[in-house]
C-alpha cells in the first residue's frame, strides 16, 4: 500500500470556481493557490456562466447589492458545484438561511490560503462549514448591516424604513442596536467604524 502523502499527491485536484469577482480578489486568489495547484485548480468565471466542471464555486452575495440569499439560490441553480460563500462580510453572513439558500460554507476573503484550501476540500467533500469570523469582528445582524450599509449612504431613518419596507420605529431600534454594538453614540462614527472596517456602503 503507498503511503499516505503518496496516495494525496495522487489524488486529483479539487475544482474551484471563483465567479463574477473583482480583477483585485482574483489575482489574490491565484497567488494564494498556485503554491498547492495538486490540491485546488482555479477558474475565473462571469456572472452567468455554468458551474458544470467544477466541485465548489466561490460567490460573494453581497458584493453587488441586491438579496444575498437570492444572489446564492441563483449561483447553486448554475450547475452541480456546491456554493461557498467567499465575502469581506462575514458578520452579515446568517449560516443557517445562507444554507438555506444552497450555501455550504462561508469564510472571510482575509482567510490565509491554506484555511481557505481546507474548507473548500471540506466543502468538497459535501460538509457544512461554519463560519470563522476574523479576530475583532462585530456580529452585526443580517438586518443591522443592510441598516448600517443604507446609513453609509446617507439615508435617514424613513428612507430606510422605505427601502427595507420596515417601520421607522424598528429602523431606530436597529440603528440603537448598531450604535451598542460598535460602540459609538452618532451616526458619523458609525459611518467611520463601517468605512475602516470594509463594510459595503
Amino acid at each position: 500500500m503507498p503511503p499516505a502523502d503518496a496516495a494525496d499527491r495522487s489524488r486529483p485536484a479539487l475544482r474551484l470556481g471563483v465567479l463574477d469577482e473583482s480583477e483585485l480578489v482574483v489575482a489574490g486568489l491565484d497567488g494564494m493557490l498556485r503554491p498547492h495547484r495538486e490540491r485546488v485548480e482555479l477558474s475565473v468565471l462571469e456572472a452567468t456562466d455554468s458551474t458544470t466542471g467544477l466541485d465548489v464555486v466561490l460567490c460573494d452575495p453581497f458584493r453587488n447589492g441586491g438579496d444575498p440569499h437570492d444572489h446564492i439560490s441563483r449561483v447553486a441553480a448554475l450547475g452541480p458545484a456546491r456554493v461557498l460563500v467567499y465575502t469581506w462580510n462575514t458578520r452579515a453572513a446568517n449560516t443557517r438561511t445562507f444554507a438555506a439558500a444552497g450555501a455550504h460554507a462561508v469564510i472571510d476573503k482575509t482567510a490565509p490560503g491554506i484555511e481557505l484550501i481546507e474548507v473548500v476540500e471540506a466543502v468538497g467533500r459535501g460538509e457544512q462549514v461554519a463560519p470563522t469570523p476574523p479576530t475583532g469582528t462585530i456580529a452585526l445582524s443580517l438586518r443591522e448591516s443592510e441598516v448600517l450599509t443604507l446609513l453609509c449612504r446617507g439615508q435617514s431613518n424613513q428612507e430606510i424604513a422605505d427601502t427595507l419596507y420596515v417601520s421607522i420605529n424598528s429602523v431606530k431600534t436597529y440603528v440603537r442596536q448598531i450604535y451598542r454594538k460598535l460602540g459609538v453614540s452618532r451616526r458619523t462614527q458609525a459611518v467611520a467604524w463601517a468605512n475602516r472596517h470594509g463594510h459595503p456602503g
